[in-house]
């Protein structure tokens, strides 16, 4: 079985709605948004590939938008949709609802509308909302009604304004989601981190997407920094080395599946915190497929470790995933055709 955390759904209404402000051509990071077109086209993709539940969510830019109330209407909007997906494809879908988080009254509104009305399986919050930091003191009281409620939380990168400040080639380049989407993810989790936010909240739990950006690799450096810190060090004050509350979060796989990758993901977090993730639309056959061989041909892993990556670790966070039987390598490549795949193309590792 299948289940693919790191997967979009951009509603059509949403896009005219970005249409409108001049964004719907490349959600601010310089690629293009694919619009929603039916559950049943979306199945049949995921048959083809033989993924079994796909968790949907709107990704960049999100709902997060100056006018207060047009952010609002649109986490509404989308909510519902993706809750109405759910219903009719109970077996396929579960669904993260978007937080009109620049206002706490109407964030918290949804956020209970969400899980209360709507039945949703989580909540989606990105990097920084119109510029202000995830990690701001601001968005505290609504963190803790999170934590109070155990909502799973999928961290998402934001544009960020340093974006501005680079050369407009950047986005042709795609510089904004190749290298600075993973550092948006990198320093959130960091400024949490470090400022205690996950100490004081012992039931947040995010899901970082593409294996939480370079984490796994600098948080061993971060363990070292605290460790050498003198004890009046603001740091200082968490009771645990920030590795303690990174191994608490889950890290999905979508485009970072390279074995180095892995290797290292798998080193500073374990088996237990990784989950199989697509970035589904944005990957076309050809690397979703991808991803799926390299948890398969990886060596290191026993059968059910790769299980847990697959689904087991999904449904320790969403318990409406139901296990089912799932298509073998074999198979999806025989769905996939003759392309490139039943050449066992060299995987990208090293």
């Amino acid at each position: 079985m299948k289940v693919d955390v790191h997967a979009h759904c951009y509603p059509q209404p949403y896009v005219k709605e970005l249409e409108k402000l001049g964004i719907a051509g490349e959600g601010g990071v310089g690629v293009k948004i694919p619009v929603w077109n039916s559950a049943e086209e979306r199945i049949a993709a995921m048959d083809k590939l033989g993924i079994d539940v796909q968790v949907l969510n709107l990704s960049a830019p999100n709902v997060y938008f100056p006018d207060h109330g047009l952010s609002k209407a649109l986490a509404q909007m989308t909510n519902d949709f993706l809750a109405d997906i759910v219903r009719q494809h109970p077996d396929r879908f579960l669904s993260v609802a978007s937080i009109p988080l620049a206002n706490l009254d109407d964030a918290m509104a949804e956020l209970s509308r969400a899980m209360n009305e709507l039945k949703m399986d989580g909540i989606m919050l990105g990097t920084n909302i119109n510029q202000r930091p995830l990690s701001d003191d601001f968005f505290l009281p609504f963190l803790e009604e999170v934590d109070r409620r155990k909502v799973p939380v999928v961290l998402h990168p934001i544009r960020s304004a340093i974006e501005d400040l680079m050369p407009k080639e950047d986005l042709l380049l795609g510089i904004p989601t190749s290298v600075g989407f993973l550092f948006e993810t990198t320093r959130t989790i960091a400024q949490m981190t470090f400022k205690g936010t996950f100490e004081r909240f012992p039931n947040l739990t995010f899901i970082l997407p593409h294996s939480g950006g370079a984490i796994p690799f600098l948080a061993p450096r971060w363990d070292i920094f605290y460790r050498s810190r003198p004890d009046a060090h603001p740091l200082k004050k968490l009771p645990q080395p920030p590795g303690h509350y990174l191994r608490r979060q889950y890290y999905d796989i979508a485009l970072s599946y390279a074995h180095s990758s892995l290797r290292c993901t798998l080193g500073v977090v374990g088996v237990d915190h990784m989950v199989f993730g697509t970035d589904f639309p944005y990957t076309n056959d050809f690397r979703a497929l991808e991803t799926i061989r390299s948890i398969e041909d990886y060596q290191d892993l026993a059968d059910d470790e790769k299980e847990k990556i697959f689904f087991r670790n999904a449904g320790v966070l969403f318990p409406r995933v139901q296990e089912r039987r799932s298509l073998s390598y074999e198979e999806i490549l025989s769905n996939v055709g003759d392309g490139l795949f039943s050449r066992r193309i060299p995987l990208f590792i090293f």
